[in-house]
């Protein structure tokens, strides 16, 4: 290929040479291309009567073509500037090494859920006269049924009896009843709490004499004492008021002469309702 390069190179000067001294026409052609190789090639001139031909070319490879492309750029790791921090590098990540790690406190024991426990204590109750008759004992059953941490439900069956001037039992209540408590701090050993019940007791008066049906309600505040997760202690004291709702005779209130007298509770067709206090002091074990 290279031994060819002369040859071309003469013939076009020969061409001029005699181009010059006569020559019609005279037309040379050919192209350039570059490639990874070189190739020349040329044709012979054609002679003609008052005619010159040279012809060749030259061709040098291939022809590129460059298109730029995008150009992406990934971090594998948190970019502060996407979100609008004033480095656009990435964070280095923390040096590993020793670290002190705080304890996590662990969660709290459930509170026990059911419980039994009995309760004794007194009560004062409005007498007919208009003082209060103290002289009592009260005493019962009681079951609990924790539905919350703090809200606890209630169930009492209870007994009250009242000693008039050396009468025992001169007046018995028996009573059912059921209070919705709110223990404040139910995880702490000491919960102080408040209440609101409600029921329906009888009232015996004079050994049967007479008979009333009453319902009540109460409000109250106590305090509950945590001995053990399984033990309880609780003290309240609770203020309410009875409204009679039948009765077995209207006479026993003005008729009887009877110590009695004093602690019967109104009739039904009075408009008057029974005021009273109580204190409990009670125990439960809880499952």
């Amino acid at each position: 290929m290279i031994r060819r390069l002369p040859v071309v190179v003469g013939a076009l000067a020969l061409a001029s040479s005699l181009g010059v001294a006569r020559a019609d026409h005279i037309r040379i052609s050919g192209g350039v291309h570059w490639s990874g190789g070189v190739s020349v090639g040329w044709s012979r001139p054609v002679w003609r009567p008052h005619r010159y031909y040279v012809g060749g070319s030259i061709y040098v490879g291939p022809t590129y073509t460059y298109t730029p492309r995008p150009y992406y750029v990934y971090y594998p790791v948190y970019v502060p500037s996407y979100y609008q921090t004033t480095s656009y590098y990435p964070v280095e990540p923390a040096p590993q090494g020793p670290s002190m790690v705080a304890p996590v406190a662990p969660a709290p024991r459930p509170l026990p859920r059911f419980g039994i426990g009995a309760f004794l204590g007194g009560s004062g109750v409005e007498a007919q006269d208009g003082g209060t008759m103290h002289d009592s004992r009260d005493m019962g059953l009681l079951a609990r049924f924790r539905l919350t941490p703090g809200f606890v439900l209630e169930g009492e069956l209870g007994k009250t009896s009242y000693d008039i001037n050396g009468v025992d039992n001169a007046r018995v209540d028996r009573r059912l009843g059921a209070s919705l408590l709110y223990e404040i701090g139910a995880y702490n050993r000491w919960a102080p709490y408040v209440l609101v019940g409600l029921g329906v007791q009888q009232a015996d008066v004079g050994g049967g004499e007479f008979q009333t049906t009453q319902d009540f309600a109460e409000i109250g505040a106590g305090l509950r004492w945590a001995i053990s997760r399984n033990f309880h202690l609780a003290a309240d004291i609770r203020l309410g008021s009875r409204d009679t709702v039948d009765s077995n005779s209207e006479d026993m209130v003005y008729a009887t002469g009877t110590t009695a007298r004093v602690i019967t509770p109104p009739t039904e067709s009075s408009s008057e309702n029974e005021e009273y206090t109580r204190f409990r002091l009670s125990a439960f074990i809880y499952f």
